[in-house]
């Protein structure tokens, strides 16, 4: 049996989410604020939390019960924050002494919709190369059956850590790629794509809507269905692709291609559910479920997240009485 069922990197950021009500509101507070000289605007509802791509994740499929690595980055001032999150769960931490990531978090209302803007400052995430690996690290990594390497976006040195993963894993371990929005490094990411289709860096491919209309884009590829569109980057890249979306998942790997739908359902938050997505896409695919299966249940392990009072993923009981229901 493998040590660990999967191993996450590489970021951690503190998240303070401020809910507000309406982006118009709030621009138009600050604006009148500004023109007054500065001052403070009161009762904005904000909560401090664990963040980054690669902690949510792990703590998520942690919460699901899957074994799991996590390396990662922290200084000494966020790091209890770090750790306190992953206390009782089956999740095995290396951390790095560099900057942890920061992020202000707006969420609210915008021409009837939820969404949320991230403000956000790299800290340690920014630079993370494999030489922030060491022996102990990568016996881990290869002890892993799926090494999942996310927020590509925010490293300077993302497709070279790809790259390194690859060459000391070898070909046949199963590498798994969110790289977050990467529309502010289209050019870096088209050097990426390039790499990823000559040198088979990776093995799975997961986005949401935006990032894979700007990957089908970039691949020269603009089916409207995102099916359609989950299977001609498949294809292109000859891997497996998942896009997550509000209303539905998709999935194919050059051939078939699988649809399920997300009944509605109002959010309490947006921060964080395409990472708890991903877990329970991953969880339930090394339990065995076809993708039908697998995406149902990923898509419910969203919703429960999104919807829930606190921000918690769910466990794996939790998802399962979701899908009865």
């Amino acid at each position: 049996m493998s040590r660990f069922e999967v191993a996450v990197l590489h970021d951690y950021y503190v998240d303070r989410l401020v809910l507000i009500q309406e982006f118009g509101r709030l621009s138009d507070a600050i604006s009148k604020k500004a023109d007054e000289g500065g001052g403070g605007i009161h009762g904005v509802r904000q909560l401090e939390i664990r963040g980054g791509n690669a902690a949510n994740l792990a703590h998520a499929l942690g919460r699901l019960g899957t074994r799991t690595f996590l390396l990662t980055h922290s200084d000494p001032a966020h790091e209890p924050l770090l750790r306190a999150g992953f206390k009782g769960l089956p999740v095995v931490l290396s951390v790095k002494k560099r900057e942890a990531g920061l992020t202000v978090a707006l969420e609210g209302m915008r021409g009837g919709a939820r969404m949320n803007v991230m403000l956000g400052h790299n800290g340690g995430a920014g630079e993370f190369p494999p030489s922030m690996i060491d022996s102990d690290d990568w016996a881990a990594l290869k002890e892993s059956k799926i090494v999942c390497s996310v927020n590509w976006a925010a490293n300077s040195n993302g497709t070279e850590l790809l790259m390194a993963l690859r060459r000391r894993l070898g070909r046949k371990h199963q590498i798994f790629l969110d790289p977050a929005d990467m529309r502010d490094r289209l050019e870096a990411y088209g050097e990426l794509l390039r790499a990823m289709g000559e040198r088979s860096l990776v093995n799975w491919l997961s986005l949401n809507e935006a990032e894979a209309r700007a990957t089908g884009s970039m691949l020269g590829v603009r089916e409207r269905d995102l099916g359609d569109l989950s299977r001609s980057i498949a294809r292109k890249l000859n891997l497996r692709v998942d896009i997550h979306t509000k209303n539905g998942s998709y999935t194919s790997t050059g051939s078939e291609v699988v649809r399920c739908g997300i009944g509605w359902v109002t959010p309490k938050r947006l921060t964080g559910a395409g990472d708890v997505w991903d877990a329970a896409s991953i969880h339930f695919f090394l339990n065995g479920k076809g993708d039908a299966d697998r995406l149902a249940l990923a898509n419910a392990a969203a919703k429960y997240y999104v919807s829930a009072e606190e921000p918690e993923a769910p466990t794996q009981g939790e998802v399962l009485r979701l899908t009865k229901a």
